[in-house]
């Protein structure tokens, strides 16, 4: 009888057990997958931003929730972030990295209605274009200003240097560019190129 009793309870825990366990299991049975995925191209503008897209399993945008994000540059060290996904399921996060190769780990942690998931891409983040251009910008800006220009249009000599050259062999600046970009004299008695017509 004693034995009996012991078997009922153990039987009664077991089930106890099973039904705490299933209960337990229920949230996860009915919530909805969700997926994570990188917008945009693999390499990335110095300064520029990384975007994630958090969407349910039809591809509808999750608003509103946080995104872990985990950067990992070559010497294996992490920088942690979080974003919040906007009206269109996009999270943005501003990149404050140096130019190299990263590993970047995008993680969603899930909700009452949605399962979490995760990502991970390789990035590279570039030189901006535009500081090299403004470096040459401003280096050319340094130097005279082009007047004449050869027909396949790079420059002849500077205003100065026109001006100066000119003055020296002439003693005059009686002159004008033609429509070749070649100087032409206007002076009285030389021909275009600066020759005297008494000769």
């Amino acid at each position: 009888m004693e034995q009996q009793k012991i078997i009922i309870i153990a039987l009664i825990v077991i089930i106890a057990a099973l039904l705490v366990g299933m209960v337990a299991m229920m949230p996860n049975l009915t919530k909805k997958e969700s997926n994570l995925n990188f917008k945009g191209n693999s390499t990335i503008a110095e300064g520029g931003s990384l975007k994630v897209k958090l969407t349910d399993d039809s591809g509808n945008p999750i608003v509103g929730q946080t995104v872990n994000v985990t950067i990992t540059d070559k010497n294996k060290a992490n920088s942690y972030y979080t974003v919040e996904t906007n009206d269109e399921g996009v999270g943005t996060l501003k990149l404050e990295k140096d130019t190299g190769k990263y590993t970047v780990t995008v993680k969603y942690d899930g909700n009452n209605d949605f399962k979490g998931c995760n990502a991970t891409k390789k990035i590279t983040i570039k030189e901006k274009v535009e500081e090299a251009q403004q470096s040459s910008s401003s280096s050319s800006s340094s130097t005279p200003s082009a007047y004449a220009y050869k027909s396949d249009g790079t420059p002849m000599y500077s205003q100065a240097e026109v001006d100066q050259y000119m003055a020296n062999k002439y003693g005059m600046v009686n002159y004008h560019v033609g429509s070749n970009g070649y100087i032409d004299m206007d002076e009285p008695g030389y021909d275009d190129a600066g020759h005297p017509l008494w000769y």
